[in-house]
C-alpha cells in the first residue's frame, strides 16, 4: 500500500486524515510526525492518569509531560486545518519536549543531550538521582566514554545514600543502571566475562519502585545472550526474583527460552 493512503489517527482521538494531505509533497518529514502522534497519545494516557490518581502531587512549573501535551494539541489543531506550515512548526516544538522525555521521533543523541542541558548544575541527591538515566541515555546515543564517566560517577555516589532515612528508590537504581551501563561499556571492549560480572552485580540491587513494578532491564542480558553466556544471565534472572516479584510469570518463561538456547523477546523490559 502506498505511503499516501497511510492514515494519521490524531493524538486527541478526533480526526483521521490521510497522510497525502497532512504532508503533502514533504514526505521525508511522515515519519517524525508519525512518531510525534503515537508519543503524544502516550503523554495523554499519563496526564489522565494522572488526573485520575487518588493521591494528587503538585506538579512543577516546568513540567515536561504537562509542557508536551500541550504541545501535542497544537499539533492535533494544526493537522486538523491540514496547514503544512503549521504541521512542521508544531511538529519542530514538539520535538525537544519529548526528547527531555526520552520519546521518539528525537533520536538517542536528542535525547542525552536535553537531559545533559536540564542536570547541568545539579549535585547532591539530586544529580545522584539524574545519573542513572545519564548513564543509560549516554550509552543508547554510543557515547561510552561518558556512559562510563557517569556511572563509575553513579556507583562512587551511592555508598552515602545507602543509609536509612535517604531514597531507597534512587540507591537501588543507581545499583542497578550503574553496573547494567559498566556492563555494556565492558562489552564495547570485547571483555565478555566483566561485562558478566557487571550483570550480576546489578542483579543485586535491593530493588526500586520501578525496578520492582516493571522489571529490570535487559539490553546486557540479550546482548550477553547473544555471546553464549546462557548461564551467566539464568543467575541473573535468579537474582531479579528477589526484587521483581510481580513479574507475571516472565523471568519463568524467558528461563525456559534460554534453557533451550533460544533468546527471549523481552520486548518493553528493553526501554526500561
Amino acid at each position: 500500500m502506498s505511503s499516501l493512503r497511510v492514515l494519521f489517527f490524531c493524538c486527541s482521538g478526533f480526526a483521521l486524515l490521510p497522510v497525502q494531505a497532512a504532508l503533502g509533497q514533504q514526505s521525508a518529514n511522515s515519519d517524525d510526525i508519525k512518531a510525534s502522534l503515537r508519543s503524544c497519545q502516550v503523554v495523554r494516557a499519563s496526564l489522565e492518569a494522572r488526573a485520575r490518581s487518588p493521591v494528587q502531587v503538585p506538579v512543577r512549573a516546568d513540567d515536561e509531560t504537562t509542557a508536551a501535551g500541550a504541545a501535542c494539541d497544537q499539533l492535533d489543531k494544526a493537522i486538523a486545518n491540514s496547514n503544512q506550515a503549521e504541521i512542521q512548526s508544531a511538529t519542530a516544538a514538539l520535538r525537544p519536549i519529548l526528547a527531555q522525555l526520552d520519546m521518539a521521533p528525537a533520536t538517542p543523541q536528542e535525547k542525552l543531550a536535553a537531559l545533559e542541558a536540564k542536570t547541568g548544575g545539579l549535585t547532591g541527591i539530586e544529580l545522584f538521582s539524574k545519573l542513572p538515566w545519564l548513564a543509560k541515555r549516554a550509552a543508547n546515543a554510543g557515547e561510552w566514554d561518558k556512559a562510563e564517566a557517569y556511572a563509575k560517577q553513579l556507583l562512587e555516589m551511592a555508598p552515602q545514600y545507602a543509609e536509612v532515612g535517604h531514597d531507597p528508590t534512587a540507591y537501588g537504581n543507581a545499583i542497578f543502571y550503574g553496573n547494567l551501563v559498566l556492563g555494556r561499556v565492558a562489552l564495547q571492549h570485547g571483555n565478555v566475562a566483566q561485562a558478566s560480572q557487571y550483570l550480576l552485580a546489578a542483579g543485586g540491587t535491593p530493588g526500586s519502585a520501578p525496578l520492582d513494578s516493571f522489571g529490570p532491564n535487559m539490553t546486557l542480558a540479550k546482548e550477553l545472550l547473544e555471546k553464549g553466556q546462557s548461564d551467566v544471565v539464568l543467575q541473573f534472572f535468579a537474582l531479579c526474583r528477589n526484587f521483581w516479584k510481580d513479574d507475571y510469570g516472565k523471568l519463568d518463561e524467558w528461563s525456559a527460552t534460554v534453557r533451550g538456547g533460544g533468546v527471549p523477546e523481552f520486548g518493553a523490559n528493553l526501554k526500561y
